[in-house]
C-alpha cells in the first residue's frame, strides 16, 4: 500500500530538493521532516501534530492536501473519525374542513410540537461540538517574541486545554494562556471539551517564530573622544600648547608634569628642549620636528575619528 513517506519523498526528489533545503523554506525542522517521510508518525507529539506538518509539507510539494491527509489517517487506526449526521423533516399538505374540535387538536399538535422542538434542540446543543471563539493569536502568522498569547472564549461550563494544559475559563466564558515557541514553525492546539459528554472541538494555530539574531550592540550616540597628553621629561623647559586654537599652557614646566586635553580638531606645540618633551595622541608618542638652537614645534590636525595629520 502506497504511504504518505513514498508519496513526498517521491515527489521532493522529482523537484531535485533537499530536507536541509524545504526546512529553509517551510520553517519545519529537518527531523520532522524526516519522520514524515518515513513514517514514523509515533515520534510526534500527537497525531495533530502530525496531521499539521503533513499539511504544511504536501502543501509546499504542490500535492493534494486532502489526499495525502486520507492517506495518513487510513494508516492510522487509532485516530478516531467524527461523523455528524442530518436529520429532515418532510411536510404533507392536506385540504381539511376547519371545526371547532379541528382545531383544539391542531393547537394541542402545536403545543406538542413546541414542546418536542424544544427538547430536540435541548439534544442537539448537547450532542453538538462545542464552539470556540479564537481572538489572538492569528493563524499562519509570524512573531518576533518568543511567547504568545492565546485567546478566546467558549461556554463558561466547557473545558478548555491549549497544548494539552488545562486553561481557566472565567465567568464571561473567557481564556488566556501564554504558550513558549521554538524557532521555527509552532503548532498550538486549542481542545474544548463539554461537560458530561463526549463532544469536543479542537482548532489548531500554525505560528512562526523568527528569533532575533545575537548581535554586538553599540552605543551610536557616544562619540569618540580624541586626548592629547604632553609630559616633561630630563629637564625643565618652555613649553606653549594651544588646543583647538585655545592656549593651554605657555610657561616653564617642571620633570614630571603631566597635563591632558581633549581636542576636536587641532592642537600645536612648541617647546624649547626637544628631549625633555613628549607629547602623545591617544596614548601614541608623536615625533616633535626639530628647529634651531634644539627647539621643537608640532602642527597636529585631526581629519577622521582618531587619524591625525601633523607638520
Amino acid at each position: 500500500m502506497i504511504t504518505v513517506g513514498e508519496i513526498v519523498r517521491k515527489k521532493r526528489e522529482s523537484l531535485n530538493k533537499t530536507i536541509e533545503q524545504i526546512s529553509l523554506d517551510t520553517k519545519i525542522q529537518p527531523r520532522f521532516l524526516k519522520y514524515i517521510e518515513s513514517n514514523d508518525f509515533d515520534k510526534f507529539d500527537s497525531p495533530i501534530h502530525a496531521q499539521g506538518f503533513i499539511k504544511i509539507y504536501t502543501k509546499y510539494l504542490n500535492l493534494n492536501e486532502e489526499k495525502i491527509l486520507a492517506i495518513y489517517r487510513r494508516s492510522q487506526p487509532q485516530i478516531e473519525k467524527k461523523f455528524s449526521t442530518e436529520r429532515e423533516t418532510k411536510k404533507g399538505k392536506t385540504v381539511i374542513k376547519f371545526t371547532p374540535k379541528l382545531i383544539a387538536i391542531i393547537l394541542s399538535v402545536i403545543f406538542l410540537v413546541l414542546i418536542l422542538s424544544y427538547i430536540g434542540y435541548q439534544i442537539y446543543r448537547f450532542q453538538s461540538p462545542p464552539e470556540i471563539k479564537l481572538q489572538s493569536p492569528e493563524n499562519d502568522s509570524t512573531v518576533t517574541t518568543e511567547t504568545v498569547q492565546v485567546a478566546g472564549s467558549s461556554d463558561i461550563n466547557n473545558s478548555v486545554f491549549i497544548n494539552d494544559t488545562p486553561v481557566e475559563v472565567n465567568t464571561n466564558g473567557e481564556f488566556k494562556y501564554d504558550v513558549t515557541l521554538n524557532p521555527g514553525i509552532n503548532l498550538i492546539t486549542v481542545l474544548v471539551k463539554k461537560h458530561n459528554s463526549t463532544q469536543e472541538s479542537i482548532e489548531t494555530l500554525t505560528i512562526n517564530y523568527e528569533a532575533p539574531q545575537e548581535e554586538e550592540i553599540q552605543d551610536q550616540e557616544e562619540q569618540i573622544k580624541n586626548i592629547v597628553k604632553l609630559e616633561i621629561v630630563n629637564s625643565s623647559v618652555w613649553v606653549e600648547l594651544n588646543v583647538d586654537k585655545t592656549n593651554q599652557i605657555s610657561q616653564i614646566l617642571q620633570v614630571g608634569d603631566e597635563y591632558e586635553y581633549e581636542v576636536e580638531n587641532t592642537f600645536t606645540l612648541t617647546t624649547g628642549i626637544i628631549n625633555s618633551t613628549k607629547i602623545y595622541f591617544n596614548d601614541e608618542e608623536l615625533k616633535i620636528n626639530r628647529g634651531s638652537n634644539s627647539v621643537g614645534s608640532l602642527d597636529c590636525t585631526i581629519v577622521e575619528e582618531n587619524q591625525i595629520n601633523c607638520e
